[in-house]
């Protein structure tokens, strides 16, 4: 006679062979393709919306020129919520950190060029280039939380499937808005994108205080770089960014712009709205929730950090020393250094001079 723990042993091994079977032989063969379910998932969110009316007319797939955008910002820029609401928007495909393979600013000329090649591919829906953020982003599951549709196929395929550069591209292809977001490559390379008509694509520089920034990287391990670390090396990127933006806003005033974090979480609903608007992505969504929309609510749906926290999370001997390295970055970009520490630290933020802020 067999014995109870045997039987039982016997049908718990039955049960985990036959979902082993289910999992990996017989729901495969029931699922979709990768690039037809992204395209059943794309048809449900924008069926309904006049917005997305007509929209194959703007995908690579049928031959039209999709509306392209790039977000630049610097690592602690207090835009990860904002950032995976791009990536969740219908109709949207973003290419989240592109240069991640490259940890750090690029800043040597041949990289660089590597690199704006590479972004250039990328809008176009080509991932030839990027075998290396491919087989480094993935590994991260920030980067595939926020990376085009890799959040659903990633979650219903293997690995292997999710990160197949065809299975990228194709998917890339049926999408009418392509839009990127860039930490690693400063405006005096970003700017032969601009130059590109046949991209015709749209810029927004998102620069913040550095004192926030540089509160917004402490302890994190993503940051652990010596660079990171350094206010030296962000401030100099700053004023670097700063000369060549002055030229782009009169060369592009329509296809290139720049916000400050502090003037964009002022009045967060409206800003990301008219950060939409300016991209060409849709709207109505974000508008019909104005009424009734608090700005503690719009808070939470971005994760925007209040833009004077630092003055609680830092000393004030690191807030001086960030001062005293930032002097020239913080002088042109508007941002007042203090001499004491006080309760009330608005009166730091004083406008951007003679720069056309496109959010007012």
């Amino acid at each position: 006679m067999v014995q109870r723990s045997t039987k039982f042993t016997g049908i718990c091994i039955a049960i985990y062979l036959g979902y082993t079977l289910f999992v990996f032989l017989i729901l495969p063969l029931m699922l979709p393709d990768p690039v037809t379910m992204s395209r059943n998932i794309l048809f449900q969110q924008t069926q309904d919306a006049k917005e997305y009316k007509n929209f194959t007319n703007f995908t690579l797939e049928s031959g039209g020129q999709p509306v392209r955008s790039i977000l630049i910002t610097f690592h602690g820029s207090g835009l990860s919520g904002l950032l995976e609401n791009l990536s969740r928007l219908p109709g949207a495909y973003h290419h989240f950190s592109p240069l991640i393979a490259y940890k750090e600013r690029i800043k040597v000329m041949p990289q660089a060029m590597a690199a704006v090649d590479e972004l250039h591919s990328l809008l176009n829906c080509d991932y030839n280039r990027s075998l290396e953020m491919i087989k480094y982003g993935m590994k991260s599951s920030t980067f595939r939380n926020l990376y085009g549709m890799q959040w659903k196929t990633c979650l219903t395929y293997t690995m292997e499937v999710c990160s197949k550069p065809e299975t990228l591209s194709r998917i890339c292809k049926i999408f009418p808005f392509i839009n990127m977001s860039v930490y690693n490559l400063g405006l005096l390379y970003l700017k032969s994108l601009l130059e590109l008509e046949d991209l015709n694509v749209r810029m927004i520089l998102i620069v913040r205080d550095p004192r926030a920034t540089m509160s917004s990287r402490d302890g994190h391990i993503w940051c652990s770089s010596h660079s990171c670390r350094q206010p030296e090396d962000l401030c100099n990127n700053m004023v670097e960014d700063y000369q060549v933006a002055e030229d782009l806003l009169r060369e592009y005033p329509h296809r290139f712009s720049i916000v400050r974090y502090e003037e964009l979480v002022q009045d967060p609903l409206d800003g990301v709205i008219n950060l939409y608007n300016f991209f060409g992505l849709p709207t109505k969504s974000l508008v019909n929730l104005k009424p009734n929309f608090t700005i503690s609510q719009a808070y939470l749906k971005y994760n925007f950090e209040m833009p004077y926290s630092w003055k609680h999370r830092l000393t004030y001997n690191k807030i001086l020393n960030i001062q005293v390295v930032c002097r020239k970055a913080m002088a042109l970009w508007g941002y007042k250094p203090i001499t004491e520490l006080v309760e009330n630290m608005t009166n730091i933020f004083v406008p951007l001079k003679k720069l056309a802020l496109f959010l007012k």
